[in-house]
C-alpha cells in the first residue's frame, strides 16, 4: 500500500507562535478573531460598500463566534485531548500530533499555520508583514522539526516582492517545506499567470515543492451591488461564504491559457478548502476557448494540448465534507483518477476528528487502486516526477 500523505493539516497557535519572538511581538498589534472572521467571509464584499450602506458592524460577526474560538465546540474533547488549549488555536504540539498520525495510519502531514499571515491584514508596512511571514515560517519550520520528517512545513512566502519569495522557498525547502502556499489573486496588480511569476514556478519544480491555494487567500471581488443587501447581514454572510470557488477557477483558467503549466509541466497546483464539486463542470468548460466556434471570436490557442489535459496533469484538489464535496465518489468518477487527492484539515472544526475512519465509509464503492491513488500516491508521484519524493 502507497504511504499516505496528508496535505493539508494546521498549527494555529493564535499569539502563542510571537513568544519566542518577544521584539516582533512587541511591534504588533492584538489580532482580533472576530475581526479576521468577518473578513474571511465578506471582507472583499465590503471594500466594495460605502460605510453608510453596510450592515451595522455587530451584527456582521459571527453568531458562533464564541464556539470557533473560545469556547469547546460540542463532541470535540475526544478530538484535542492530545493538544493543549480547547480553541480553533491552540498550542502546537509535534509529538501529540505524531502520535495521531499513527494512530490513524498517516506517513506525512503537510502542517499550516495562518497565524502570521492572519496580521497582514492589520499591518500596512510591507517589510513588516514579510518580516511577520519569515518569522511565522520559521516558528513553523522549527516546531515540525522535532517529529523527524512526519510533519512538513507549509510555507508562507509574501509575493509582493518575487525574489524575496523565491529565497524564502529556498530557506523552507533547506527547512523540510514540500508546498507553499500562493495567493488566488493579481499582486500588485499583477496575475501569478504573468511571465514574472515563471522565477516562482521554475524555483518550485527545481525545489520539488508545489504551490497551493487554500481558502482564505483567496479575493473574490465583485460590483459592489451584488455585496447591496439592503442591510441584512445573515445574507451577506451567506453570499460572501460561497464565494470561494471564483478565484481557484480564475487561478486554473488563467495558469492554463496563459500557459504556465506548457511551460512547466511538473508543477502542480494543489487547492484546499475551496471544494470540489465544481471540477467537473471546469474539465468540461475549460476547453471551449480551444472549439471551432471560440476561434472565430478569439483565435486559435498556440498551446500543443487541450485545456483540460493541462488540468488533468497539473491540477489536484482535495476535498472535505461538506456539501460541494458531496457524493465524492460520483465527483471522483467524473474526473481524472490523479486529481482527488486526501487531506485531513486536522484539528480545524471543518476537518475531520477520524479521517481514515470517514474514507473507508465514503470511498467503500472505490477500487483498493483509487483509494491508494487518493490517499497517497498521486501526491507521491506529483513530487517524484519532480525528482524530488517525498516518501
Amino acid at each position: 500500500m502507497t504511504p499516505i500523505i496528508d496535505i493539508d493539516s494546521h498549527f494555529e497557535p493564535g499569539g502563542d507562535w510571537l513568544e519566542p519572538y518577544p521584539g516582533l511581538a512587541a511591534r504588533l498589534p492584538k489580532l482580533d478573531p472576530a475581526i479576521l472572521a468577518v473578513d474571511a467571509i465578506v471582507g472583499d464584499f465590503l471594500r466594495d460598500v460605502p460605510d453608510g450602506e453596510r450592515p451595522p458592524a455587530a451584527e456582521l460577526l459571527p453568531p458562533g463566534l464564541l464556539t470557533l474560538f473560545g469556547n469547546e465546540k460540542l463532541a470535540e474533547a475526544d478530538r484535542r485531548k492530545d493538544f493543549e488549549g480547547k480553541s480553533q488555536f491552540q498550542v502546537a504540539n509535534a509529538e501529540a500530533r505524531v502520535a495521531w498520525l499513527d494512530r490513524q495510519g498517516i506517513a506525512v502531514q503537510n502542517v499550516i499555520c495562518l497565524s502570521g499571515f492572519a496580521y497582514n491584514l492589520f499591518l500596512d508596512d510591507p517589510a513588516l508583514r514579510r518580516e511577520v511571514l519569515h518569522t511565522c515560517d520559521t516558528w513553523l519550520a522549527e516546531t515540525c522539526a522535532a517529529s523527524g520528517g512526519r510533519l512538513l512545513p507549509v510555507a508562507t512566502p509574501d509575493f509582493t516582492e518575487l525574489e524575496v519569495a523565491v529565497a524564502e522557498l529556498e530557506r523552507m525547502r533547506r527547512l523540510g517545506s514540500r508546498i507553499f502556499l500562493i495567493p488566488g489573486h493579481p499582486v500588485g496588480g499583477v496575475s501569478p499567470a504573468h511571465p514574472s511569476w515563471d522565477r516562482v514556478w521554475s524555483a518550485a519544480v527545481s525545489l520539488g515543492m508545489a504551490p497551493m491555494l487554500h481558502v482564505g487567500l483567496q479575493h473574490a471581488r465583485f460590483d459592489p451591488g451584488w455585496a447591496n443587501v439592503g442591510g441584512d447581514a445573515t445574507l451577506l454572510r451567506m453570499i460572501g461564504s460561497s464565494h470561494r470557488h471564483v478565484a481557484p477557477m480564475t487561478l486554473i483558467y488563467s495558469l492554463v491559457y496563459a500557459g504556465a503549466f506548457e511551460r512547466f509541466p511538473t508543477l502542480t497546483l494543489l487547492l484546499a478548502e475551496v471544494g470540489t464539486g465544481w471540477l467537473p463542470f471546469v474539465m468540461r468548460e475549460i476547453d471551449d476557448r480551444v472549439s471551432p466556434v471560440a476561434e472565430l471570436f478569439i483565435g486559435k490557442s498556440s498551446l500543443p494540448l487541450r485545456p483540460s489535459e493541462y488540468l488533468a496533469r497539473n491540477v489536484r484538489a482535495t476535498p472535505l465534507s461538506g456539501g460541494n464535496d458531496q457524493p465524492l465518489v460520483d465527483i471522483m468518477r467524473e474526473l481524472p483518477e490523479e486529481m482527488i487527492v486526501f487531506s485531513s484539515d486536522f484539528p480545524h472544526f471543518e476537518g475531520f476528528t477520524d479521517p481514515m475512519g470517514y474514507y473507508a465509509d465514503a470511498l467503500n464503492e472505490v477500487s483498493s487502486e483509487h483509494r491508494d491513488r487518493f490517499l497517497g500516491g498521486s501526491m507521491a508521484d506529483v513530487f517524484a516526477r519532480m525528482k524530488d519524493p517525498v516518501v
